[in-house]
């Protein structure tokens, strides 16, 4: 990936990572936004797709980097690990400006969010005074995944929480919703919801020497009630939900929405 300077920088410097792995398109499309943000982009992501890795770190095994360009990198661990690595490696006594995680493909949202590897990324920041915004586009079929919201919205959301993020030096959760972007509503603040999970489920099979193992996963609510301001109910309604990952922060000016198209 190439470097450019921002025509129009927010920041000096904005450290990238993600869960779905250094290949995956969303974090492409995060780059180029990053890229119109700030004077100097850095790209520290999992080697491989690391989701549901929430906040971890790799204790047990050690971790292995590979160079793939310029401030470009890969990391063996999981989103928390390259967050640390690249402050330990390389930023010393001079750390980003920001952090950005994703773009996920698929919604942060509910119940989910404390398992997500893009959202343990930026707790992982925010724990050393950074501030950080994870970002996530819902879909509704993973083979046709319209980016199209978070491509042309995603900056405008950064640059309208960066105010209170730097400030605070608190993180967000932002996500876009599940639809063509000239459907999409006002960016509103949302407070995270619960209820999406029923239970856990696990899914047996047997391996080529017929010792058995299971696959983990849940049982899902789909259309469980949730409160008007919850993250679920913003994006039934085709808005941009943003939740603090801790404290209570509101969008800028306190308000409780904000457009993001150029009026």
């Amino acid at each position: 990936m190439s470097q450019s300077t921002a025509a129009d920088p927010m920041v000096r410097r904005i450290l990238i990572t993600n869960d779905d792995g250094v290949a995956a398109p969303g974090l492409k499309i995060l780059v180029d936004i990053a890229r119109r943000l700030a004077e100097e982009v850095w790209i520290v992501a999992p080697e491989h797709d690391r989701s549901g890795a929430g906040q971890s770190i790799s204790l047990h095994d050690p971790l292995r980097v590979y160079r793939h360009g310029e401030r470009h990198y890969a990391v063996s661990g999981t989103p928390a690990d390259c967050v640390l690595y690249a402050l330990a490696e390389w930023f010393g006594e001079t750390p980003p400006d920001l952090v950005l995680s994703g773009i996920n493909a698929g919604g942060n949202i509910g119940d989910s969010v404390q398992y997500s590897g893009t959202v343990g990324a930026v707790l992982s920041a925010e724990h050393l005074g950074i501030p950080a915004i994870a970002l996530s586009q819902a879909f509704v079929n993973r083979d046709q995944i319209d980016w199209s919201p978070v491509t042309e919205l995603g900056e405008a959301a950064i640059r309208a929480l960066w105010p209170t993020a730097a400030e605070s030096k608190c993180c967000w959760n932002v996500n876009f919703p599940a639809c063509a972007v000239d459907q999409v509503g006002d960016m509103e603040y949302a407070a995270q919801s619960a209820g999406s999970i029923a239970r856990p489920r696990l899914l047996p099979g047997q391996d080529s020497r017929g010792l058995s193992y299971w696959w983990l996963g849940f049982d899902r609510h789909t259309d469980h009630q949730v409160p008007d301001d919850a993250d679920v109910a913003v994006l039934r309604r085709r808005g941009v939900s943003a939740s603090p990952l801790r404290g209570e922060h509101r969008l800028p000016d306190n308000q409780d929405a904000v457009p993001l198209r150029k009026t």
